[in-house]
């Protein structure tokens, strides 16, 4: 099916936001808050871009739209959607404009294609205004991957300016001495993970040990996948920098009111972490 479909045309509304046609489906930009700990207090301090894919108007669920390309057609959009995010990020207020952006496992056994993709990533980031330093490249680290080509890749990364972050850690065969071995600015432990070991003190205390192993190393920690209020609690008690999920910001449309959405989650003076999520959600 992929092969039969054009190249993705983006294209830019009255309100300023961009969207892609690709095929049948049109392609968007969502911003998902992440949280630092304050003082007790919860704020929004960068947001992930994630793909939002409609056919028709009716909502498509990503790893669907996914499913129906095949490699070539995968490997040619990838870099496509970070260029998507980068011009919706005009969107983003400066305060929180720090984003995170998703590449592709596969790119960085492939010399060529993550030299391109950097060089492509590079003039966007150029046109938008926006520093590599405000860029955090989220990639992934498994058993399976091939560590000089991860290791190679990081480094490129960096001596461009970008910040690196590990995403999904525990979700596969991480391992702390693998994740040290790149030297990345930020782990993000893997929402499933996180869910199972927040159930009980054992696995809590087990999570603070591997925060405050990447703590030693200069790596800041992000726990994803919060989605009950419960979680919050001992989640901060694990000493983590960061924290991400659908309890506490759901991702959201680029868009114009996206500003004055995010502008909520601020907290006002003496809020609490908690109160922050009740008052908000």
């Amino acid at each position: 099916m992929s092969k039969s479909l054009p190249e993705m045309r983006m294209q830019k509304d009255a309100q300023g936001v961009w969207t892609a046609a690709y095929g049948e489906f049109v392609l968007g930009t969502a911003f998902q808050p992440i949280f630092r700990f304050e003082n007790g207090r919860l704020t929004p301090v960068a947001c992930e871009a994630l793909l939002r894919v409609s056919r028709n108007g009716n909502p498509v669920l990503t790893d669907a739209f996914f499913s129906v390309l095949d490699k070539q057609a995968f490997t040619a959009l990838e870099p496509e959607l970070r260029r998507l995010h980068i011009r919706n990020a005009a969107h983003v207020p400066s305060p929180e404009r720090r984003l995170f952006l998703n590449f592709d496992p596969r790119v960085p056994e492939h010399p060529v294609r993550f030299e391109r993709a950097l060089r492509d990533l590079g003039d966007e980031l150029r046109s938008a205004g926006i520093s590599p330093a405000d860029i955090v490249c989220e990639i992934t680290e498994a058993e399976t991957q091939n560590k000089a080509a991860l290791t190679h890749f990081a480094y490129e990364l960096r001596a461009r300016g970008y910040m690196i972050a590990i995403d999904d850690f525990g979700a596969h065969a991480s391992r702390p001495d693998r994740v040290a071995a790149i030297a990345p600015d930020i782990v993000k432990f893997d929402g499933k993970l996180v869910k199972r070991m927040l159930q009980t003190p054992s696995g809590i205390a087990t999570l603070r040990l591997m925060v405050q192993q990447f703590d030693r190393e200069g790596i800041n920690s992000v726990l994803e996948g919060l989605e009950a209020l419960w979680e919050l609690s001992p989640a901060e008690s694990t000493g983590a920098a960061l924290v991400q999920g659908y309890m506490l910001a759901a991702p959201r449309l680029a868009g114009p009111q996206f500003g004055a959405w995010l502008a909520q989650y601020r907290p006002q003076p003496q809020t609490p972490a908690t109160t922050l999520v009740k008052t908000f959600r």
